[in-house]
């Protein structure tokens, strides 16, 4: 998911400066504001790439105090106009005093990004409601707890226990990737990831990370 977005954005806007250059009289002033998404995206994925590497590598030097709330926030506004195609409300319920957590931001990032996109997929069959719901709060003794909730069909219980499972998939386009490297994120900053049902139908993932006491 995290990867194709850029590469996705890179595609739309060639095309895109394709046909501002090949106009009559060709608009440069809108084509270089579209080679410079083409710039942000590339580098997004250069990035992202780089991330992946370094967690694979268990590589910790980019890891600083972070806020989750800033993040969460950061996450829903590159998801806008996904969230508005899919016609899906979003309720946030984020402690304001959470503690601060030490990680790698573009990680954490590509978590996020996975489960809320995972949450987007899993109502896109569903009329309404379609509601993501995200919420943050300390977790005793020295945590802090993120919950990402759909209402969505849920999760098969029967499966449940597999999806976090390397090359496992329910999708028929899916690699099954995900969710495990999701997991291995939330477990290389000594956190925890898990899946459960929701109240009233859905899912809910959550993970809880470290707090920063030092900070």
């Amino acid at each position: 998911h995290e990867i194709r977005q850029p590469l996705a954005s890179i595609v739309t806007n060639v095309d895109a400066a394709s046909r501002w250059m090949g106009r009559p009289t060709p608009d440069l002033d809108e084509v270089k504001a579209t080679l410079e998404q083409i710039h942000n995206s590339a580098y997004r994925a250069r990035d992202l790439i780089g991330s992946i590497r370094a967690m694979v590598k268990r590589d910790e030097r980019n890891r600083t105090a972070l806020d989750l709330n800033d993040l969460v926030r950061e996450v829903l506004a590159l998801m806008e106009g996904e969230l508005q195609r899919n016609r899906i409300s979003v309720e946030l319920d984020l402690d304001e005093h959470l503690p601060l957590t030490k990680g790698d931001r573009l990680q954490l990032q590509q978590v996020l990004t996975n489960l809320m996109t995972n949450a987007i997929e899993a109502m896109a069959e569903k009329k309404w409601p379609r509601i993501l719901r995200i919420k943050s709060a300390a977790e005793e003794p020295n945590g802090v707890l993120i919950s990402v909730a759909d209402t969505g069909k849920g999760i098969d219980p029967k499966i449940a226990d597999r999806i976090f499972n390397p090359l496992f998939t329910t999708k028929s386009n899916g690699m099954g990737l995900g969710l495990s490297i999701c997991r291995s994120i939330i477990e290389g900053h000594d956190g925890r990831l898990w899946v459960s049902a929701g109240a009233e139908g859905g899912s809910v993932f959550q993970f809880v990370l470290p707090a920063n006491v030092a900070s």
